[in-house]
């Protein structure tokens, strides 16, 4: 055989077949190398469109944000395109024992367009919605997304989920550009100087280096708290901060950031209420307790809603009201618990409802609960109502968010002629048309010009505030309308006189008065005021200008419903008409805690979930105040702050 009359034929052979392997391996290579180039200037370009966010500063924080963008690009390609680089050694080893297999190098490559196109998706995402809400992807966002319902509670429509897959096609389309042009320009004989290994090294040099002085720069920023270097930080998703207080107190440096509080949250067990609940004499009342999603206190206004006003004319009415929160987890939590909402993640671990809930069932009263959006998201029916039956949870989501509303006063109607007379009930609803996209219908249209497609993919903010808020606007004056139909069946059927009636919102909604669109990115009044009508048999009418909040809801109906305990047993709120007064409201999110009294309004991080904000703080009426003056205010009453610490240990079981 011709096997054996040349067996020096076989070495040769299989080194020359090694020889065209490792050929083709390195035409990969190169081929990746020029691609992940290519990736990296486009990525530079996606994600530098964040330094719109810094129009106005000056150049150091301009020259860091820079130096930040190019170091966090280049780290963002790197773990995107890990796996690219280990299939690639990978298949080489395997080349070189097997000789070449079929498609595999397609395979690399089909894997390296993929990576490529998901992070530009990804940074595209991050970015429209760091421009429109304030914040990067975090575990809201994650929430929303993974969460039944979550989504859907955006208000998004086909339209913006074709105009997103198209986006999204077209990134896929530009990397698959890049790998194609990788592949035109590696067929070149000799590859160019600057894909050389000495070129490639001086490059990764450079790069360390640039890493190097950015970092510093954040750290001796973070030192002697220079903002707008942090602020220009914050603008890029993920970036990952050093700092040197350790280093440089032990070289006698002394941190020109002074004591703040630490403000956390334990989760792993609950001491809710402090003390059994007491109960003594009462009157049975009903409850009706009717939220609006995105209701903002300027809303309740005689002529976008004239029903709702002239019932707080005749009603309490609180005009100095912060919900607990600026999105709507954190308000319905402080409004049924009256405890601070950062409390909501150790309550939804623990599925623990709130007392209220619990005084309702003890003194068996008939629910129905209603809502134009989900019980899953947000969680309420493993927070606010996690000890209901299901039976008397009733979400309706189908359909304009007014079509929804209309549906669910009818049905919650129904509920309250269909009950027993001859027991109490409670009857919640849960209003959706001022959520974005402020739907109504025509006859509800009281503003014009108005936008009259919202979607979400290609909004152009500036230009289309105004034509948005109209939308919103109209949005409410339909909300008046459903609101009208409870008030006048109550007093049709006269259930006014034994029932306590709550009106209020779970947020509000900021239109660029401050910089950003919608609710969840900062404390400012617009996204945190929200209107409050109570309805109490027996109590006469009345305007209340003091600061009240949400936390002051759950205590003024349970001493309605003869709950003896004082408030501090199982919330942080006082009884709206008791004779406590508050300072102060705390509100929260995610991630952070404000402290707002009636001259300013001190922001924190909460413990190391917002290891990316800082402490700041703005006067009342949302002007941004000067380090000095935030230092200054802080260090001005610190037995607040041990109050608020306090309160957020005392009901988890460390107080």
């Amino acid at each position: 055989m011709a096997s054996d009359a040349h067996p020096a034929a076989r070495p040769a052979a299989q080194a020359g077949r090694a020889g065209r392997d490792d050929a083709s391996a390195r035409m990969r290579g190169r081929v990746l190398l020029l691609y992940a180039l290519l990736s990296f200037a486009c990525l530079l370009g996606n994600a530098g469109l964040l330094a719109r966010d810094l129009h106005g500063a000056s150049l150091p924080p301009v020259l860091f944000f820079v130096g930040a963008l190019v170091d966090s690009c280049f780290q963002y390609l790197a773990v995107a395109l890990l796996p690219v680089a280990v299939a690639h050694l990978a298949l080489a080893a395997l080349e070189r024992q097997r000789g070449p297999l079929r498609g595999a190098t397609a395979g690399v490559y089909a894997l390296a367009v993929a990576l490529g196109a998901a992070l530009q998706i990804g940074i595209y995402g991050d970015r429209l919605i760091f421009e429109i809400f304030g914040f990067h992807v975090n575990g809201f966002v994650v929430n929303l997304i993974l969460t039944p319902g979550g989504i859907a509670s955006m208000g998004g429509d086909e339209a913006s989920t074709r105009l997103f897959a198209g986006i999204a096609a077209a990134f896929v389309a530009l990397q698959a550009a890049l790998l194609a042009l990788a592949l035109r320009a590696s067929r070149r004989r000799e590859a160019p100087r600057w894909l050389r290994p000495r070129a490639l090294l001086a490059g990764l040099a450079a790069m360390l280096g640039l890493t190097a002085v950015e970092r510093m720069g954040y750290a001796v920023s973070h030192l002697v708290e220079y903002t707008p270097v942090l602020d220009a930080a914050s603008a890029l998703p993920g970036y990952l901060p050093v700092t040197i207080q350790g280093i440089a107190r032990f070289l006698g440096v002394q941190p020109a950031r002074s004591s703040a509080p630490h403000f956390h949250v334990a989760s792993d067990r609950l001491s809710y209420p402090l003390h059994p609940i007491a109960r003594g004499p009462h009157r049975t009342l009903n409850v009706v307790w009717l939220v609006s999603e995105s209701l903002r206190a300027d809303m309740l206004d005689p002529e976008i809603m004239p029903a709702t006003h002239a019932f707080a004319r005749r009603a309490l009415w609180f005009r100095t009201h912060y919900s607990g929160g600026n999105g709507t987890r954190m308000g319905m939590f402080s409004m049924f618990y009256g405890l601070y909402g950062s409390y909501w993640f150790p309550f939804l671990q623990h599925r623990r409802q709130p007392v209220l809930l619990d005084v309702l069932q003890q003194d068996g009263y008939q629910l129905g609960l209603f809502t134009s959006a989900n019980f899953s998201y947000p969680e309420f029916d493993k927070t606010l109502f996690s000890g209901v039956p299901s039976q008397q949870l009733h979400a309706f989501s189908e359909g304009p968010t007014w079509q929804r509303d209309r549906h669910n006063v009818g049905e919650l109607l129904s509920f309250i002629e269909r009950r027993d007379p001859a027991r109490p009930f409670m009857a919640f609803m849960f209003f959706e048309s001022p959520h974005a996209r402020y739907e109504f219908p025509p006859e509800s249209v009281i503003r014009r010009p108005y936008l009259e497609e919202l979607n979400y993919a290609n909004l152009k903010l500036e230009k289309n505030i105004g034509l948005i808020f109209n939308r919103y606007v109209n949005a409410c004056h339909h909300l008046d309308s459903q609101l009208a139909r409870v008030i006048a069946y109550l007093e049709q059927h006269a259930l006014l006189a034994s029932t306590l009636v709550v009106i209020t919102g779970d947020h509000g909604e900021s239109f660029m008065e401050k910089g950003r669109w919608g609710h969840g990115s900062d404390f400012s009044d617009v996204q945190t005021r929200v209107p409050l009508v109570l309805w109490i048999p027996g109590e006469a009418p009345r305007e209340i200008t003091r600061m009240t909040s949400h936390l002051d809801i759950a205590p003024t109906v349970l001493a309605r419903l003869g709950v003896t305990n004082p408030p501090e047993d199982y919330s942080a709120g006082f009884d709206l008409l008791g004779e406590r007064t508050r300072s102060m409201a705390v509100l929260a999110d995610w991630n952070t805690l404000a402290v707002v009294d009636g001259r300013s309004k001190l922001i924190f991080p909460m413990h190391a979930a917002g290891f990316l904000q800082r402490r700041h703080a703005t006067t009342a009426d949302d002007v941004p105040l000067s380090e000095s003056e935030s230092r200054a205010l802080l260090e001005a009453n610190p037995q607040r702050w041990l109050d608020v610490m306090h309160d957020l240990a005392k009901f988890s079981g460390r107080g």
